[in-house]
């Protein structure tokens, strides 16, 4: 947990932010890897494998966060894994019978964001800063 006194909510927000849309970047990097290649490396190996388990990390802080509320959930994996528009996390949170306006929803945004601040592990954190 990286819960840090000191720090406020607009910065938490950023860095909660940051960390979660790294998940395209890991996810680029598990894809270089080609098993089928005589000349993999150790180094690529070990990123992949690196890759792999972070990617596996930001998943598990989207679940856990749904557990608790399942709209977060759905925001933070629409906006910043899958990284669609407001409208159209919109429209998916309306699938999945959540009415909230979009007035509200960078408000729901926000708190979502927060959620997942509390998760990320604190040496992740003192890398985004």
């Amino acid at each position: 947990m990286s819960i840090i006194p000191t720090i406020d909510k607009k910065e938490a927000a950023s860095i909660a932010k940051g960390y979660l849309r790294q998940f395209k970047d890991r996810q680029l990097i598990s894809l270089r890897l080609d098993d089928n290649s005589t000349r993999t490396t150790d180094r690529a190996q070990q990123e992949h494998v690196k890759a792999m388990f972070e990617l596996q990390e930001r998943q598990n802080i989207i679940k856990a966060i749904s557990k608790d509320d399942q709209a977060s959930g759905i925001i933070l994996n629409q906006r910043f894994i899958k990284q669609h528009s407001t409208k159209r996390t919109l429209a998916e949170l309306t699938a999945k019978h959540h009415s909230i306006t979009e007035g509200n929803f960078y408000h729901c945004q926000r708190k979502a964001l927060l959620m997942a601040y509390n998760l990320i592990p604190s040496d992740q954190v003192k890398l985004i800063k």
